[in-house]
């Protein structure tokens, strides 16, 4: 794609897109700070308290029942069960433990700025359909990709309003109310289609 989380202005989120206006105010960083944590348990990369217990728990009962077998040489069945047994709930305990050292240690080394999040709510933001920012010039600016991307989508919208609502069955519907509704959404996509058509030539896009 030509356009990408790479761009100044953009970053992606939740395999989505978005583009800062300039005119929020806001920088990248914050803005995508406050849409929210993307992913709370793995968003640094890390696996799962769940990932880190199960693995704990199959290293230490193979480690303890091993001990157990050959060094202790205990032969009992459930005298080695229980040693098995033993062994993987102190194996989860500790690896849910390192766990927790580990990323307390990364918390601290992140800046005081990105630790913080706004409190307001999300911040102007604008969604970049992907094939708007595969289309778009590597050169584009953010605010480029606000025009189109807003022009494209309420297009989209328009059009999907229009065939959705011609579908409907108005058989019980009293007649005008009927076609004052057809009548504003052909309006709306009309509108719409006029405003799309420049873009749609710049980006190559099939025409309305």
């Amino acid at each position: 794609m030509s356009v990408d989380a790479r761009h100044p202005s953009c970053f992606e989120f939740e395999a989505r897109l978005y583009v800062v206006p300039s005119w929020s105010g806001h920088g990248v960083a914050e803005t995508r700070r406050s849409l929210g944590p993307q992913m709370p348990e793995t968003g640094r990369g890390g696996a799962g308290p769940g990932r880190w217990a199960t693995l704990g728990a199959v290293v230490g009962g193979s480690f303890l029942g091993g001990v157990a077998a050959t060094v202790w040489r205990v032969d009992g069945l459930w005298a080695l069960s229980l040693i098995v047994v033993l062994g993987a709930v102190v194996g989860a305990v500790l690896a849910i433990g390192t766990r927790t050292i580990f990323r307390e240690g990364t918390d601290d080394q992140v800046p005081a700025a990105d630790a913080t999040s706004p409190s307001d709510g999300p911040l102007p933001v604008v969604e970049v359909p992907w094939d708007v920012a595969r289309a778009a010039p590597e050169d584009s600016t953010g605010d480029e990709l606000v025009l189109w991307s807003t022009l494209t989508s309420r297009y989209r919208d328009a059009r999907e309003a229009l065939v959705a609502g011609g579908g409907d069955d108005d058989r019980f519907t009293d007649p005008r109310e009927a076609g004052a509704r057809i009548a504003e959404w052909e309006s709306a996509y009309r509108t719409a289609s006029q405003d799309y058509e420049p873009v749609a030539r710049l980006l190559g896009f099939p025409l309305p």
